[in-house]
């Protein structure tokens, strides 16, 4: 499929629509829920060590708030830039109009040097470096940076049809908070993407076991990807949630998903956890 700059430039109002099922309805406030027990693991594996850098959005009315957490918890965020706010996800920031809601988007590390580190790389656009210190794995750092430049979305772009994967690749309900790991995968069987979802996996079911294991059998269960004109309709057995995202115009790409699912270990997700501690300390 050809890729062109109408494609790139094409931008859509971002919208964010979840519909659950007849008899469903639960599931509106679980997908908060779970969205919450994710962020929860983003920020623990910066707390503990796990990784050098991630990522953070603070409300410029919370910035006071957090600031004080994040120096309890011996973090350091380091701004970089104003957004607007959107519903979604976003591939760009969103200009601050005079008089509304802004964030920060900033980067956490646990020293001064690493945010330096990343600040600069932010300023040069060095991915590699980026996606390093945020802690993905090298094929998948790769993987987007070949990827992003040609579709601001890309979910397994040469892929399509049947497509079998583990829950820890599956990010195809991020759009509506759902997911295990914080990167786009090069593959829907990656298996260094697999090793970091172990990882964070654990530290959710410390928080909250049932719902940690309720959303990996959602991520592990059936579900089908259906993308034109610019919005993507993800039906799962329980929903069908609606958003933008990259236009595909001569014809629907859809993926009909299932997981490969394999009830984990307890011993090997204590050694992966404690490999990355032990990595990164």
């Amino acid at each position: 499929m050809n890729i062109n700059n109408d494609k790139i430039n094409f931008k859509l109002q971002d919208f964010v629509r979840i519909m659950p099922f007849q008899g469903q309805e639960n599931w509106l406030p679980k997908l908060s829920q779970m969205s919450m027990l994710y962020h929860f693991a983003e920020y623990e594996t910066l707390k503990r060590g796990i990784r050098q850098a991630g990522t953070w959005h603070v409300d410029h009315q919370n910035l006071d708030r957090e600031l004080e957490r994040f120096n309890k918890d011996g973090l350091i965020f380091t701004p970089l830039r104003k957004s607007g706010y959107y519903q979604g996800f976003a591939h760009y920031h969103h200009p601050v109009k005079p008089g509304e809601p802004f964030f920060w988007y900033g980067v956490l590390t646990k020293t001064y040097r690493d945010a330096q580190i990343f600040k600069k790389a932010d300023e040069k656009g060095d991915h590699f470096t980026i996606g390093k210190m945020l802690g993905y794995p090298e094929c998948c750092i790769k993987y987007f940076i070949e990827n992003f430049p040609k579709n601001y979305d890309p979910i397994w772009v040469n892929l399509e049809g049947k497509v079998k994967g583990y829950p820890e690749a599956n990010q195809m309900l991020r759009y509506f908070g759902v997911r295990i790991t914080s990167h786009l995968s090069c593959s829907p069987t990656c298996k260094e993407t697999k090793k970091i979802g172990e990882i964070w996996f654990k530290i959710m079911k410390e928080r909250n076991e049932k719902l940690a294991k309720e959303m990996y059998q959602l991520l592990a269960g059936p579900m089908i990807w259906n993308s034109y004109h610019g919005v993507v309709e993800v039906e799962t057995p329980y929903f069908l949630g609606v958003t933008h995202t990259f236009p595909y115009f001569e014809k629907p790409r859809i993926i009909y998903w299932q997981g490969i699912s394999k009830k984990l270990n307890k011993a090997h997700e204590e050694q992966a956890y404690a490999s990355a501690s032990k990595k990164n300390s």
